[in-house]
């Protein structure tokens, strides 16, 4: 069994921000937009449950019991908690308002670099304790 690091999806979303012949460049940058939340969500994800034990975030409702369980950590999340909802906003735009204005590189490509740096400067960057901390309500 593998233990891959959701942060390697900012990679394939980087990726996804160049040209690639033959592709679409729309459905490349929703794709990026997608992966950097997913990247950043389950890197707390595997915090919380490397602290907490797994399967402390349950399966059904994940997105909801994280947030819930990052706003519940006050003051040292509210980095964490305002960047994955700005990301969520961001990828629920591109996966399901498909009519829309053009995704802009330079927007999708921040977005990217957020994720980047919510995961090194703050989600991979507190104590383990503060993480065994978070109320994570399971439902």
């Amino acid at each position: 069994m593998t233990d891959f690091d959701a942060e390697e999806w900012l990679e394939v979303a980087e990726v996804c921000c160049d040209r690639i012949v033959g592709v679409d460049q729309e459905a490349l940058l929703r794709t990026a937009l997608n992966r950097a939340y997913y990247a950043a969500l389950l890197c707390v994800k595997r915090r919380i449950e490397r602290v907490q034990g797994p399967g402390a975030v349950p399966h059904s409702r994940t997105h909801a019991a994280i947030l819930n369980a990052v706003r519940s950590g006050g003051a040292r999340f509210s980095k964490i908690y305002e960047g994955l909802r700005t990301l969520r906003a961001q990828r629920e735009a591109a996966d399901y308002e498909l009519r829309s204005k053009p995704l802009a590189w330079s927007v999708v490509h921040t977005q990217v670099g957020l994720s980047r740096e919510l995961i090194r400067r703050h989600v991979k960057a507190l104590p383990d304790a503060e993480f065994h901390m978070l109320k994570v309500r399971r439902t």
